[in-house]
């Protein structure tokens, strides 16, 4: 997520509302010209999205200006499925800027400002928060491999481990530093490598901003997984683990990496986006947050 730039953004013609009044019809998934879909009313600047069975969650920061680091406690978590659209999470103070998600068992576990907040999904009233050390404001991503989560901090760039084998404890420990990388942004964890992308955090795109691969996770090991730089944001790996798709803020463009061959291929999307964000992938779509403009792109 561009921290500068959506500092800068001006937005124009797009109402703002009030998280109170959301209400299960005003969530719609709007066809396009083409195979390409918008979910886009009741999103106030969304940040990422993440599947759990049959339902999308949408993470939003909710209030009347884009702030990845405010703490007004208006951030929320919209659900979508072919059955219902509704509210998970609601802006009652619990969420600030709520960013990745991952979801563990019945848990989904949310970045948000300095933290990271759990809610148990059989009962969302329910829910803990792990805070961060205080110069780690800028907690953005999570991954799970097993019962660890891996947690992207942009600011500082490093990058925690949270053991979740009992979840509902997990706000009594202390999160472990796992590994840095410059402006840790995305991150995606298999049993043998978690990638992780790279944002400047001042908006200066610099060679240190590439895609990154750790293995050897009891002692993590720190590489490139090459050398084309940008301001990456969101990544996602393909249901065959073929592809990594990444998301960057330079040209708002979305692309794939074969991970066999390490080529990239940008993609042509059917309509402009200004900040793709925190992408995922279900059955073979891709949805993908344009934070500024408050809305996910499915194509």
């Amino acid at each position: 997520m561009n921290k500068k730039v959506i500092g800068c953004l001006v937005l124009v013609g797009m109402g703002f509302f009030s998280c109170k009044n959301i209400k299960k019809a005003d969530v719609q998934v709007i066809p396009l010209s083409g195979p390409a879909k918008v979910i886009s009313d009741s999103l106030r600047f969304c940040e990422a999205t993440c599947w759990n069975g049959e339902s999308l969650y949408i993470s939003n920061f909710g209030g009347d200006t884009i702030n990845p680091l405010n703490k007004a406690g208006k951030g929320y978590i919209m659900e979508v499925s072919s059955k219902k659209t509704s509210i998970l999470i609601p802006a009652d103070g619990r969420l600030n800027a709520p960013k990745g998600m991952c979801i563990v068992g019945n848990y989904l576990f949310v970045a948000d400002v300095n933290a990271v907040v759990a809610f148990n999904l059989k009962d969302v009233s329910k829910s803990q928060k792990i805070d961060f050390p205080t110069k780690d404001s800028y907690v953005n991503d999570i991954a799970a491999n097993g019962t660890n989560l891996y947690v992207t901090v942009t600011n500082t760039g490093n990058i925690y481990k949270l053991d979740i084998s009992d979840p509902e404890k997990v706000n009594s420990q202390t999160p472990k530093l796992f590994a840095t990388v410059p402006g840790a942004n995305g991150i995606v964890a298999t049993d043998s490598v978690i990638y992780v992308a790279s944002y400047p955090i001042d908006g200066n795109t610099a060679a240190a901003n590439v895609i990154y691969t750790i293995k050897n996770f009891d002692k993590p090991v720190v590489e490139k997984l090459f050398d084309r730089m940008s301001q990456y944001d969101g990544l996602a790996l393909s249901e065959d683990g073929k592809s990594l798709y990444f998301t960057t803020w330079v040209n708002g463009n979305v692309g794939k990496i074969n991970l066999k061959d390490l080529k990239v291929e940008n993609l042509v999307l059917p309509l402009q986006l200004t900040g793709p964000a925190d992408l995922s992938i279900h059955k073979g779509k891709l949805y993908i947050p344009d934070l500024p403009n408050s809305k996910v792109l499915v194509y």
